[in-house]
């Protein structure tokens, strides 16, 4: 899967029903669970959740953040919706640099079929706009004979100026001897798209890390096996880190509010001065049950 999905698509949605085990079997709720940690960072929480949504908002204007997820009865995702834009003022605090993706995903038979579109514009004081680059995905998540998730498909049309583009990729997905996805393996026609993922769990079978080879998300737990906070580390031509604390749960354990802090770090090596950014938001979870 895109990388640029993949980090979209972690969020702190979970599911793993008490009440639905009288209609739902173990094995049906167990291969929910299972795609679901795929495709939407599934934690462990004893509910049955049936919708859930998440809300970014900095006050500075550099993150705006929003979406939203639907479960059936045994914790299948139905449907999911999301937007997110980014906005990088320049040095002088004038333009701006936005990159906004958006993405659907609905869950079609025994397939979750999915579309993003990513745009990076520069953004002018007086409101004009041009656009950079945009590039349009559309992939399906596909099932082994049990229904869990074993592949997913996608293409894309890149634009970015005079250049055009088409790409295809390919997803596998592993699991370790404990039935827990343990890496996931893309082949893309694109440059620098291809790469391998890797999962670890502690001793009581809790994600930890997840690990590629430019981005690093790792999570700690307290005591009553609340999930405490996350800290992902995102290296390209800058070092992105983000430090996501939650403050408040419901009586399921779900974060309800969490603060996130995200840092960037520009390196200068012609001056030898870095340059840091320092950009707090405030997360708001909402569930329906």
């Amino acid at each position: 899967m895109n990388k640029i999905l993949l980090s979209c698509l972690v969020f702190v949605f979970s599911y793993n029903a008490h009440s639905s085990e009288k209609i739902c079997s173990r094995d049906r709720i167990a291969t929910n669970a299972f795609n679901n940690s795929i495709l939407i960072q599934d934690r462990m929480v004893n509910d049955s959740l049936k919708k859930s949504s998440m809300y970014i908002e900095s006050n500075d204007d550099y993150i705006n953040e929003n979406s939203h997820a639907e479960f059936d009865d045994c914790g299948a995702l139905l449907t999911l919706r999301s937007n997110k834009i980014i906005k990088t003022k320049n040095n002088n605090n004038k333009n701006s640099l936005v990159n906004q993706i958006d993405i659907s995903m609905d869950r079609k038979d025994r397939e979750w079929h999915y579309n993003m579109v990513f745009k990076i514009d520069y953004l002018e004081q007086d409101g004009a706009i041009k656009n950079l680059m945009t590039q349009e995905m559309k992939g399906k998540f596909l099932t082994d004979a049990s229904g869990r998730i074993n592949k997913s498909e996608d293409t894309s049309n890149i634009v970015g100026g005079k250049n055009h583009e088409l790409t295809q990729a390919v997803t596998t997905f592993l699991v370790d001897d404990k039935d827990r996805l343990s890496e996931s393996h893309r082949v893309s026609t694109l440059q620098n798209d291809s790469g391998k993922t890797v999962y670890d769990y502690d001793d009581q079978n809790r994600l930890i890390k997840i690990a590629s080879d430019s981005t690093t998300l790792e999570f700690t737990y307290g005591s009553d096996n609340r999930e405490l906070s996350s800290k992902k580390v995102q290296k390209s031509f800058t070092t992105e880190t983000t430090d996501t604390t939650c403050k408040q749960w419901n009586k399921f354990g779900r974060c309800t509010n969490a603060r996130q802090n995200t840092l960037i770090l520009i390196k200068d090596d012609k001056n030898g001065q870095d340059h840091i950014y320092k950009h707090p938001a405030d997360i708001k979870y909402d569930y329906v049950y």
